[in-house]
This record gives structure tokens, C-alpha cells and sequence, in this order.
């Protein structure tokens, strides 16, 4: 499927494939930055929209002027995040993988399968890494398998231009003057996680996910959580 209307990534956002060579910098500048150490250079709306086109042409992000000094940080905050991080429960999410994955194997698709089981891995890292309730992350994968058992056949672009339509004016709604701003930093953190995990965006894409206003909802807080602008 190849329909523009999704509120969570923009139209060019890359097909799953073999990585460029430019790939390892992008992806450690992701990592960065989903760590919350980084963020793009620019807020410019072209640049944000069109990553690929930066790394080409090698720019990199630069580190946020607006994040916490790490010398400053709170001791207590470092230590609660250490027990959070030993805490995570990463069961619910990789089953949420190696049930799309076994469905891929007994298909036939080994790529696809193996692509699955390598993406839960790198998201079940990242969220462990940066401090993320993995409850958060089992609730977001919920409704992308919620989403999926409703579109067993494609989305009919009609319906996937309504939920857009739907999705954009109820975040406005709910997040007000800041509602353009919180949804770039979605989308960042998105593209992001694409970046290290193949994959993200073409099961938001599959299963209409990337317009259900609960994922927006949780990938806005997260992405503000973890310093995205």
C-alpha cells in the first residue's frame, strides 16, 4: 500500500530493505537521539519529513541545546530509571513478535519472519535502554495487533483518507496551539525507530495503526518523554 494519508510517518517513508551504505551513521544517530542525547539539527519541516535526504547528503543531528545537562541530572531519577530498566517485562512484546513472525514462517516468508523477530529484539533494546514502561510498549503493540485482526484484507484508501481526516482534527482538538509540534515529534520518534527497526512503519501502514489516535496519543508522550521537539 502506497496511500499518503497517514498521520504517524510521511509518504516517502522507506520500504524495508537492504540497508544503503550510509546506513550504520543513520542508525547510530537514531539510536542518539531515541536515547535522548540528540535531536535534528533543524526543525526545518522539509528536513524532518525527508530524513533520507539529509544523510545522503551527510548531514548529521546535532545535540539538543534543550535537553538536561547529564551533570545536572537527578541522582534519584538515574537510580529509579536503573530498577525500572531491570523491572522490564519483555515477555508481552516479544510474544507480540514471534506471533507475527511464526505466521510469516508458516506462510513461507522466512525474510519476512526473520525481519519480525529481529525487530522485536531492537525495539525490546530501545525501549529497555531509554527507560520505557514496557506496559506502555505492550499497550502500543496491542492496538497494532487489535488493528490488525480488523484488516485481514487492505484498507480501502477511502477509509484510510477518513481516518486521517478523523485523526488530524481530534489532535488538534485535544493538544491544542501545540498539537503540529507534538505530532512532529511523533513522527520523529517514529522514523527513528524505523531506522533501527525495519519494519515499524509498514505494519503502521498494513494495519491502519498510524491513524488510531490511541497510538498517536502514546507515541507523542513518548516521544516528549524522551526530549523530541
Amino acid at each position: 500500500m502506497t496511500d499518503p494519508a497517514h498521520i504517524l510517518f510521511p509518504s516517502d517513508a522507506p520500504a524495508s530493505s537492504q540497508p544503503p551504505e550510509y546506513f550504520k551513521v543513520q542508525q547510530n544517530a537514531a539510536t542518539a537521539r531515541l536515547m535522548g542525547g540528540q535531536k535534528p539539527a533543524t526543525d526545518d519541516a522539509a528536513a524532518r519529513m525527508f530524513p533520507n535526504n539529509a544523510a545522503k547528503s551527510g548531514t548529521l543531528p546535532a545535540p539538543s541545546a534543550g535537553l538536561t545537562d547529564p551533570a545536572q541530572t537527578d541522582a534519584a531519577a538515574t537510580l529509579f530509571k536503573d530498577d525500572a530498566t531491570s523491572q522490564f517485562d519483555e515477555k508481552p512484546i516479544a510474544g507480540f513478535f514471534n506471533t507475527f513472525a511464526l505466521s510469516a514462517r508458516s506462510d513461507g516468508d522466512v525474510e519476512r519472519a526473520e525481519a519480525l523477530s529481529s525487530a522485536g529484539e531492537a525495539l525490546i533494546a530501545d525501549a529497555r535502554a531509554a527507560g520505557m514502561d514496557a506496559a506502555e510498549l505492550t499497550s502500543a503493540l496491542d492496538i497494532v495487533s487489535e488493528r490488525q485482526g480488523d484488516t485481514l484484507s487492505p484498507i480501502a484508501p477511502e477509509k484510510i483518507e477518513a481516518e486521517f481526516a478523523s485523526g488530524m482534527a481530534a489532535i488538534q482538538q485535544e493538544f491544542g496551539d501545540t498539537y503540529m509540534a507534538d505530532l512532529s515529534a511523533a513522527r520523529a520518534f517514529i522514523r527513528d525507530l524505523e531506522i533501527i527497526a525495519p519494519g515499524t512503519i509498514d505494519s503502521l501502514e498494513r494495519t491502519g495503526a498510524g491513524n488510531d489516535m490511541r497510538l498517536i496519543r502514546s507515541a507523542i508522550k513518548e516521544a516528549k518523554r524522551r526530549g523530541y521537539r
